[in-house]
């Protein structure tokens, strides 16, 4: 698989991407006995993953992680699915959002810088430490741009692992334990990583020790937005609401970008959810204080901080 094979499936009609995911779907539930289960995070690409996946298996377990940091939209979504039939299987993981971001650190910028700060923060000798600080090689796309630098020396941590203790544990716990295998409803499209780890699996489907199958891998957004509505299909109202993503709704990856509104919108929708976060701590520091540091490095704010004149602007390309 390469990247010029994947960009010539994304550019494939609506019915082949269909027909290819539901025979994506068809093999994975074939060549593991039917033992399969669907990552359900009540968001739009799962609901549509799971519309796909129950024409070839109706009664499919999706399972839903409350992670404690969901919209309560996207928690009411999912149990008025398992209330219209639908197999739906909630768990909660070990730890709470509080209690991961106290332990681990915050999640800031993007899982992949994250990770990168934790190993020069943790052994500055490591290869994955020398990689980030370009040692290794300067001009590769991973060095540590000049920008995010400051999160080294900070008092608090940054961490990524917010997915692993709040989502991926819970899920391969329940996959342990079941013998089921995931189908998980993301796509190359999202991201530069999440494009490369497609070409690198060479497909949608992995077999082998970690058996997994990604349908949607050659969907894009616009993909999804045409599925839901030529299909007529119901999801969150939290999109009708002003949402772009879901997933947790005060996370810090990605929030540096002028046109996301996740802290804007949970501000608005659930102030006293919003104050609690903020007040969040690692090594004594708040969430506030960290999410303010990473804001200012591209001249944006806190919802709850921006200036009269930064609104006005905001709702002017709202409007």
């Amino acid at each position: 698989m390469t990247a010029k094979e994947l960009h010539e499936r994304q550019k494939w009609s609506m019915e082949w991407k269909i027909d290819h995911s539901l025979g994506v779907i068809d093999h994975f539930v074939s060549k593991t006995d039917g033992k399969v289960y669907l990552a359900f995070s009540g968001g739009k690409d799962s609901t549509v993953l799971m519309h796909l996946c129950e024409i070839i298996k109706k009664d499919i377990p999706c399972v839903f992680v409350n992670t404690g940091c969901e919209y309560p939209d996207i928690i009411q979504f999912v149990r008025e699915m398992k209330d219209e039939g639908h197999n739906v299987i909630e768990l909660r993981p070990k730890m709470t959002p509080r209690q991961v971001w106290e332990k681990y650190g915050f999640p800031l910028v993007s899982k992949e810088l994250a990770e990168g700060i934790h190993a020069v923060r943790t052994n500055p000798n490591s290869k994955k430490a020398q990689k980030v600080l370009g040692i290794t090689n300067s001009k590769s796309q991973f060095v540590l741009r000049n920008k995010w630098r400051y999160l080294i020396d900070e008092i608090y941590e940054t961490s990524n692992m917010c997915c692993q203790k709040l989502k991926k544990d819970p899920s391969h716990k329940f996959g342990k334990e079941t013998g089921l295998y995931p189908i998980i409803g993301i796509m190359a499209s999202e991201s530069r990583l999440r494009e490369k780890t497609y070409i690198r699996r060479g497909g949608c489907n992995v077999f082998g020790t970690e058996q997994s199958s990604h349908p949607l891998s050659i969907w894009t957004e616009d993909d999804i937005w045409h599925f839901i509505s030529k299909h007529n299909i119901r999801i969150s109202e939290i999109y009708r609401k002003g949402a772009v993503r879901t997933g947790c709704s005060a996370c810090g990856f990605g929030c540096q970008f002028k046109h996301d509104n996740r802290l804007r919108l949970l501000y608005n929708l659930y102030p006293k959810y919003y104050n609690m976060v903020m007040n969040f701590k690692n090594n004594g520091q708040t969430y506030r204080y960290a999410l303010r540091r990473m804001l200012e490095v591209n001249g944006l704010f806190l919802p709850d901080e921006t200036p009269q004149l930064e609104l006005q602007l905001i709702d002017k390309r709202e409007s």
